[in-house]
């Protein structure tokens, strides 16, 4: 999933074409993207000055600077 939102990253990424791509196509929780997003930001954090942006209603950013 990081490696997606690096390639795209300035834009802003749906939810779901970020989900299906990265291979979480699954019947359960919808908030799956949301709990490995969450994963990510703890990791990059304390790594870096990166940052993955909710943009409610829209999806995802990351820094274009990342």
């Amino acid at each position: 999933m990081l490696e997606y939102l690096v390639r795209h990253a300035g834009a802003v990424v749906e939810r779901g074409s970020c989900s299906s791509t990265v291979g979480l196509n699954f019947e359960g929780d919808p908030n799956i993207v949301e709990v490995y997003v969450g994963r990510l930001r703890r990791k990059m954090t304390s790594r870096s000055g990166e940052t993955i942006e909710t943009i409610r209603g829209r999806g995802l950013s990351m820094d274009a600077d990342a």
